[in-house]
């Protein structure tokens, strides 16, 4: 099938194929199926994505994400979780979610296209609109005591005002949350144009931070928990990444994913 999709929209394709490769792969590190799946029914020139930084980049974030909310859904039977900016991600089948209850959140077109390639689990539903737009909120039937809120190669296509917007947005609603983020440091923010994929696309990053720590000056009731470097994931693959990811320079210069907890008033 034919696809339109641009801006930020298109960069939903980035991790499908990254993820669809790895699973072809001789011993992959994530398997999921669906995006080998959805990758063959799309009409695309994915060849512009085959890139190693971004496939690396996609491949450690999504097993630190899997790893994070397979704890969450153990540690709570009755978890809420909202994946903001969902893109055609699978993770809810790559876990073992017992009664955990699953949003897919994103821009209509985007869930229109989900809707055509995907079979979503019978505790999945799909949220057609911005996540700037709070009206989503009334959507999550749910009062679970246990949300978990997932970022995901989000943010960092806001703008800093957009990005506070969001997170109150996440506070007024979900008093108790907790949040996995994404977060890229800002001087790759300034690079852009250069990326290796999204310099293919129409997309542009516009807001990055340092540190998971400085969040907490985002929004009132947000508290920084723990933060895990993408590098940590890529030093068993090949000397090039294990080298580079041993200069703290070029370390601290990788994206992150940070864990926010949302306190009470």
């Amino acid at each position: 099938m034919k696809i339109k999709l641009d801006g930020v929209a298109e960069t939903l394709l980035i991790p499908l194929a990254a993820k669809a490769w790895e699973t072809r792969r001789k011993s992959p590190r994530i398997v999921d199926r669906d995006a080998v799946e959805m990758m063959g029914k799309i009409d695309y020139d994915f060849s512009k994505f085959d890139k190693p930084g971004s496939k690396q980049g996609v491949i450690a974030r999504s097993m630190i994400l899997d790893r994070e909310v397979q704890k969450y859904a153990d540690t709570y039977a009755d978890a809420v979780c909202i994946c903001i900016g969902c893109g055609l991600d699978t993770r809810y089948e790559r876990i073992h979610h017992g009664k955990m209850r699953w949003y897919n959140l994103d821009f209509p077109e985007v869930i229109r296209l989900r809707k055509q390639l995907l079979r979503e689990g019978k505790n999945v539903s799909c949220i057609s609109k911005s996540a700037l737009n709070p009206d989503w909120t009334s959507e999550v039937a749910e009062q679970s005591e246990h949300v978990l809120i997932l970022l995901e190669g989000i943010l960092m296509y806001f703008t800093e005002l957009e990005v506070m917007q969001l997170l109150c947005i996440i506070k007024n609603k979900f008093s108790n949350a907790t949040i996995l983020a994404e977060i890229m440091h800002p001087m790759m923010v300034k690079q852009s144009k250069h990326h290796d994929t999204i310099k293919s696309t129409n997309a542009t990053f516009h807001w990055g931070i340092k540190s998971g720590k400085e969040m907490e000056k985002l929004c009132d009731r947000l508290r920084f928990e723990k933060e895990w470097n993408l590098t940590d994931e890529l030093l068993d693959q090949g000397i090039l990444f294990n080298i580079l990811g041993r200069i703290p320079f070029i370390r601290d210069k990788n994206d992150k994913i940070v864990k926010l907890k949302v306190c009470s008033p």
